[in-house]
């Protein structure tokens, strides 16, 4: 663990805004703690921190994991998190106990994708389409955007990903395991698009300024990331799905978002909301009401004792795997996105 200064403006003062409790004695880090390696189990659990400068009001993690420790927490699938399943496969031995990967022969249904798309096309006044994602991942989005006429690449620091990608998507050499630092500088492009990515780096301003070498006059940067302006954080607090130490380092709300744009040359453009603009208050409510459930299950597992319970109606078999099948659970507080995450659009100022 490491203690930091604000990445917007560089002050060592701050306020205390949360303390949240990393262990598996609740399900949002049940899987996570399981399945850290022994040897980092002890340092990277307890009490996180979420802070928020008394200069610039940006929230943050401090201290926080080192540089090392952030490399455990992205090496393996089992330590990012569970998930979802449903109830019923708690109980259901026909089901494997260990998480299945999801096999892919293509990209996610396409129409999970057309309200990115039809943001960039908005924004993106040349009507260029040279596009760059960074953090791609495996590269879902740039299959997407490649079968929606983009010329298309990714690049991501995970090489197991990238090659994951190229396999399943037969994307070649459209994804990269580099940074921005390996770019030549003639090399531009007309998007970038980061994906619930800034909120994960160490120092986001640092890669705001990196992207100038990149970019053009026209170029549109097209951010996603969760606010704490949503409806669900201010519902939530320390409890809000986002809410996430281990992974989240900075919690960002327009203002402070729009000051780290400014101090890096960027302009704010627009803010536009997620695709859960389109979901109403009931969807809200029915959320809380699943997540509340899933905790309440997690809670007569390993808490009211139901695996002794079933030992003792001769469910020996199933009270040994209970345990086991808890961490393919989503872990949120609720399920589902409701005005939790904004689209935050910006061009580099002339």
């Amino acid at each position: 663990m490491k203690e930091v200064i604000c990445d917007l403006c560089g002050s060592s003062s701050y306020k205390h805004r949360h303390t949240i409790k990393v262990d598996d004695s609740g399900l949002r880090y049940y899987r996570y703690t399981r399945n850290l390696p022994e040897q980092q189990r002890s340092e990277m659990t307890g009490k996180f921190n979420i802070v928020q400068c008394q200069n610039c009001q940006l929230n943050y993690v401090n201290p926080r994991y080192s540089t090392e420790q952030l490399e455990v927490v992205y090496s393996s699938d089992k330590i990012i998190g569970g998930n979802w399943q449903s109830y019923k496969y708690l109980f259901d031995l026909g089901q494997p106990d260990e998480m299945q990967g999801q096999l892919k022969t293509g990209a996610y249904n396409a129409r999970m994708y057309d309200w990115k798309f039809a943001l960039i096309e908005e924004h993106n006044s040349t009507k260029s389409r040279k596009l760059l994602d960074i953090g791609c991942g495996d590269g879902k989005f740039v299959y997407e955007a490649i079968q929606r006429g983009f010329d298309a690449n990714g690049i991501d620091l995970s090489p197991d990903r990238i090659e994951q990608g190229r396999k399943t998507y037969g994307l070649g050499n459209a994804l990269r395991n580099m940074n921005i630092d390996d770019f030549s500088a003639d090399e531009k492009f007309d998007i970038i698009t980061m994906w619930d990515l800034i909120e994960h780096l160490e120092s986001p301003s640092s890669l705001l300024a990196k992207l100038e070498k990149i970019s053009h006059k026209d170029t549109i940067i097209v951010i996603l990331t969760m606010s704490l302006d949503s409806i669900t954080y201010k519902h939530f607090g320390k409890f809000w799905n986002y809410m996430n130490p281990t992974q989240h380092l900075y919690y960002f709300s327009h203002s402070t978002l729009e000051k780290m744009f400014n101090k890096n040359g960027l302009e704010l453009v627009a803010i536009e909301m997620d695709d859960s603009r389109d979901k109403h208050f009931i969807h809200y409510l029915h959320s809380i009401v699943l997540g509340q459930l899933n905790n309440f299950i997690f809670w007569l597992i390993r808490n009211a004792g139901l695996p002794s319970l079933l030992k003792r109606i001769g469910r020996e078999d199933l009270a040994e795997r209970l345990p086991k099948r808890l961490e393919n659970l989503y872990p949120g507080k609720y399920i589902g996105r409701y005005h939790d995450n904004f689209v935050y659009i910006a061009k580099f100022r002339s």
